[in-house]
């Protein structure tokens, strides 16, 4: 009788991966490592928020001056419509009835070098925008060795970079001036809008002065009856263009709220700096630890390879 073969069993041990456990006490490690370096990542952090400090208290202050304005209509609807029907003849003849003037277009001179350079040269503000070059007891610049004498296109950047207009709500436009003297930047906020109000006011006047020695010409040599209806329409409508603009103040941009000096300065956020030097702070001494940490087990791992070798 045959031995049956015998079934021999094999256990094969298998090691189970220590990336657990490892992970356990590289936590471990980290959290024991910044628990005995806390006065070092306090100390940075505390110098890091004296620095943030410092540098937000001589950051220039910039105060921020606003006034709430309005295109200004001009009330000539019954005008409007009393000219439309005559709109065919006035184009058969050459002549063009003006439009009134979009407030884009006035928002846009605002900040154009020719506007700023004569609003500079008539309100005499290169001594403002250049106040740490003038010297008020003397009434002279101060001569720097090597630089020009300053003009009234050097205060046209400086003045543009100030000026700042906001369109968000309908209808209404928000004009703001930024300086670091509060009640300079509420003046050249209201001496702005005046400036461009005499300015639009006076050419709508000069235009139309020469749009009525044109129609009194044109009036004179017509002998057409429905023509001179038209001249004469066009004539009325001028002259009382003329007369609304020079009784008008707020002529292109109506003042809903001027500009006052504002009582605390807009820039800088000192509460924000200070605050984001703190966390930068905190973040930084916690690198500066585990960057020490790492350097020191990297010169281990060298001198135990150099004792091997």
């Amino acid at each position: 009788m045959s031995e049956e073969p015998k079934l021999s069993t094999k256990y094969v041990m298998v090691e189970l991966g220590p990336s657990t456990v490892e992970d356990e006490i590289d936590l471990l490690e980290l959290i024991r490592t910044l628990l005995q370096a806390w006065k070092s990542i306090v100390g940075i952090t505390i110098l890091s928020t004296g620095l943030a400090v410092v540098y937000a208290f001589n950051l220039p202050e910039s105060f921020k001056a606003e006034t709430l304005l309005a295109p200004a209509h001009e009330e000539s609807s019954s005008k409007s419509s009393a000219l439309s029907q005559f709109g065919g003849l006035a184009a058969m003849a050459g002549i063009t009835i003006p439009s009134n003037s979009n407030v884009e277009r006035v928002l846009a001179t605002l900040e154009t070098r020719e506007f700023l350079k004569e609003f500079i040269s008539s309100r005499k503000l290169l001594q403002i925008i250049f106040d740490d070059l003038w010297d008020e007891s003397s009434s002279t610049w101060k001569t720097i060795e090597g630089q020009e004498e300053l003009t009234t296109v050097d205060g046209i950047v400086p003045l543009q970079d100030a000026i700042e207009v906001d369109q968000e709500n309908p209808g209404l436009i928000t004009l703001s001036i930024s300086w670091k003297d509060p009640f300079v930047a509420a003046q050249l906020a209201n001496d702005l809008v005046r400036q461009i109000n005499d300015q639009l006011r006076e050419q709508a006047i000069a235009d139309s002065k020469k749009r009525v020695g044109y129609l009194e010409q044109e009036l004179a040599k017509t002998t057409l009856q429905d023509m001179r209806a038209v001249l004469y329409s066009l004539l009325v409508s001028e002259k009382q263009k003329a007369m609304l603009a020079n009784v008008n103040e707020d002529f292109a941009l109506e003042v809903i709220d001027p500009a006052v000096a504002p009582e605390s300065p807009a820039e800088p956020n000192r509460k924000l700096i200070v605050g984001l030097g703190a966390v930068c702070g905190g973040f930084l001494g916690i690198f500066a630890i585990f960057f020490g940490q790492f350097l020191q087990k990297l010169n281990s791992s060298n001198v135990q390879q150099t004792k091997k070798s």
